[in-house]
């Protein structure tokens, strides 16, 4: 039993390694998400924004993920930072850094301009 034990903890970090090297996410069952924590910023369906934890439980909520990392406050910094991301219209605009992205709902793409 202990041998069964061990092997299947054996295969589940195999997984866990080859999904690492691949990019991917590890697979896990429908409707359950995986315990990492790469926090992201999400529009909820009331208009209001959340971190969370990662961009699965984010969905599971039904709120559209706008940016990897924690929602900005209230003021957004006087730094220009160029960001490229679809603004709700489904449109890419670049904005001048990512809190006002964000501020605007619009989904980040990539960092720079749009072009």
């Amino acid at each position: 039993m202990r041998l069964h034990s061990i092997a299947t903890g054996l295969a589940l970090l195999g997984a866990l390694a080859v999904s690492t090297f691949t990019g991917q996410q590890p697979a896990v069952a429908k409707g359950i998400c995986p315990l990492y924590v790469l926090k992201v910023c999400a529009l909820n369906r009331d208009g209001t924004r959340s971190t969370y934890n990662n961009a699965c439980f984010a969905r599971r909520a039904h709120a559209r993920v706008l940016h990897v990392g924690e929602c900005f406050g209230s003021f957004c910094p006087f730094i220009y930072d160029p960001v490229c991301a679809r603004d709700p219209q489904g449109f890419p605009r670049t904005y001048p850094n990512l809190c006002l992205s964000e501020k605007a709902d619009a989904v980040f793409l990539r960092k720079g301009d749009c072009k």
